[in-house]
């Protein structure tokens, strides 16, 4: 699989023909603009072929619908090296972006993801500007209500796997580096920390391992998707101390009969040494605000079913629990959450398995309603 930068990318590139491609195509006869974006199999709307012969530039509109920072929009200027078709495989893709959401939230950067050697080396890398503004829950909700945090950032990623002989299996390591000033609305009191504005380098190696045998990355039916990953920090690294995490997760998608599908996911992020407060694991889960939930250890398992209603039209119902606890100890003093949503799905590029729709979800005591392109465990 892809790491999550490059699926965005070409998430990215598939999406882009369904809001953006007059833009590309306004110059091609009526007949020729209407018979590419129809499936020769069904004749429904279906973006495949053209995706396929794409490459050069190309702007993307999208939609930011995260509950933690409100919805907003955002851009981007993508350079395809080459196309689908001449390459035989995922282009390079280079780009630039931007966005902004209705809590002042805002971000800028360019990033890069290559696929190289027949698909047995993936890199990405990126450098983005991030002005993010949401809520502070602090370990184990200790703020009940939240607390106000602007997070005025620099992250820098840089990501580099390798096949293993031609199995589904990729070894390989990242960096990330994030430069942040955080601004609190209020004076908090922690063990860590006690104020109003915090200076924080975040600079971690990562030692990453994955498994692949999904049928498609973007939409799977079948398959299993296993990661997992080994982080180390330290004060010589240009970090906030000596720190680590583990972090486990697989998903995997059953087909129950030709028109249900089951998808399982499970997940667990457990801390190491003097992880600083604002670097803990969180839950990521549908329903659930962005770092809201958090402390020293993370546990999640979800359910998906989808079912196909008729054609290329899919309906969804998915649920999940989340645990946030200290250490092994306490998990059943841990902060918990359920969620539980529903959602449709259009099948928009048949050759790819890209599926497209939308999700509305309830967790706790929150609500969230979503744009998705793709898988949403997989974004």
């Amino acid at each position: 699989m892809k790491s999550g930068l490059q699926r965005k990318v070409l998430i990215a590139w598939l999406i882009t023909s369904l809001l953006g491609w007059p833009l590309t195509t306004f110059a091609q006869k009526k007949e020729n603009r209407q018979s590419i974006f129809r499936d020769t199999l069904d004749n429904a709307f279906d973006i495949s072929r053209w995706l396929i012969q794409k490459e050069g530039f190309l702007p993307v509109p999208g939609v930011i619908t995260e509950p933690a920072v409100g919805f907003g929009g955002a851009a981007a200027l993508l350079f395809f090296h080459s196309s689908y078709l001449k390459k035989k495989g995922p282009p390079n893709i280079s780009g630039v972006a931007g966005g902004g959401t209705q809590n002042g939230t805002w971000g800028v950067g360019a990033f890069h993801a290559g696929f190289y050697k027949n698909d047995r080396i993936r890199y990405t890398g990126a450098l983005f500007k991030l002005d993010v503004n949401l809520k502070f829950y602090g370990p184990g909700l200790i703020f009940k209500e939240g607390i106000g945090l602007n997070l005025d950032s620099w992250l820098f990623y840089q990501q580099l796997k390798f096949r293993i002989g031609e199995s589904n299996f990729f070894i390989g390591g990242q960096y990330l580096l994030l430069n942040t000033d955080n601004t609190f609305e209020k004076v908090i009191d922690l063990p860590q920390f006690t104020g109003v504005t915090l200076h924080a380098n975040l600079s971690e190696l990562t030692a990453v391992f994955n498994y692949e045998s999904r049928d498609n990355v973007f939409t799977p039916t079948h398959g299993i998707f296993a990661r997992f990953t080994a982080t180390y920090s330290d004060d010589w690294l240009g970090g906030e101390g000596l720190y680590g995490r583990l972090n486990g997760s697989i998903i995997g998608f059953i087909p129950l009969s030709d028109k249900l599908n089951l998808g399982l996911r499970w997940e667990s992020i457990h801390a190491l040494g003097d992880v600083p407060f604002w670097a803990r694991p969180i839950v990521q889960m549908r329903g659930v605000p962005a770092m809201k939930y958090q402390n020293n250890n993370v546990s999640l398992v979800e359910t998906e079913i989808n079912y196909n209603l008729y054609k290329r039209w899919y309906v969804l119902v998915f649920g999940g629990l989340g645990n946030t606890y200290q250490d092994f100890d306490n998990f059943s003093e841990g902060s918990s959450v359920a969620t539980i949503g529903t959602g449709f799905r259009y099948q928009v590029a048949r050759l790819f398995g890209l599926k497209m729709g939308a999700d509305v979800a309830w967790s706790t005591e929150d609500f969230a309603f979503y744009i998705i392109v793709g898988h949403a465990w997989l974004r």
